[in-house]
């Protein structure tokens, strides 16, 4: 599979998680994959590109036609998917299984663990030396009249010469407070996105319309880690 260089505005990417009407247009379900050995393989999926695939499913089943009899492919088998219908917007739809944090970084906690198994994620940046991928989650607000339940992402980035994708940032309702020490935290790794933060450079509002921008400066400041 080739891909090349893109980077989609992730508030975008959810327009399409809300929509669960029943699709029957069995390209929506066509899906290719490669597996760990390098094998390429085709079929039909469970889920349509409409809708999203979720993490805590660490398999894909493939079915040679639309609804048949389906052969699951672990996390482990699979290195990525990709469906091979387009949107509107023609924005590839693929899937790397990737080790991932399960939840965002706190200051008891820098470093959470990680699923047990890889997970798949969608990808929403190809650098050359940083991949930036997003994965759906529930997200409650709560007021003093009533509780909102809905669907929002978190977003991570994964170094070349890491094995596991750091989560840095869940899209929230809610008001941040120290918006600029939060994401000066999520964005320890790299000194100069901080000094943007400082700055102002890299602006607060900026950040959270779409975090999504700081991966091709991610890609751009990336150094090696010292062996």
């Amino acid at each position: 599979m080739k891909t090349r260089i893109f980077l989609l505005s992730v508030i975008t990417l959810f327009a399409g998680l809300a929509v669960m009407a029943k699709d029957e247009n069995p390209e929506n379900y066509h899906m290719r994959g490669i597996l760990a050995d390098g094998t390429e393989i085709e079929g039909y999926n469970e889920t349509s590109f409409t809708n999203f695939m979720f993490p805590w499913v660490t398999e894909v089943k493939l079915a040679d036609t639309f609804k048949g009899e389906s052969k699951k492919y672990s996390s482990d088998e699979l290195k990525a998917v990709w469906f091979t219908s387009l949107g509107e917007d023609s924005i590839p739809k693929i899937y790397h299984s990737v080790k991932a944090q399960k939840s965002l970084p706190n200051l008891l906690r820098k470093n959470p663990k990680p699923y047990k198994k890889p997970v798949f994620l969608r990808l929403v940046y190809n650098g050359e030396n940083v991949k930036g991928y997003i994965r759906p989650v529930a997200d409650y607000t709560h007021t003093p009249s009533m509780s909102i339940s809905t669907y929002t992402y978190i977003i991570y980035y994964l170094t070349k010469d890491s094995d596991v994708a750091v989560a840095y940032w869940c899209e929230t309702g809610d008001l941040v407070p120290a918006m600029k020490k939060v994401m000066k935290f999520y964005l320890r790794e790299f000194p100069e996105l901080v000094e943007m933060v400082e700055k102002g450079e890299l602006k607060p509002r900026d950040f959270r319309d779409n975090p999504a921008i700081v991966l091709p400066l991610m890609d751009k400041f990336y150094k090696p880690k010292e062996k």
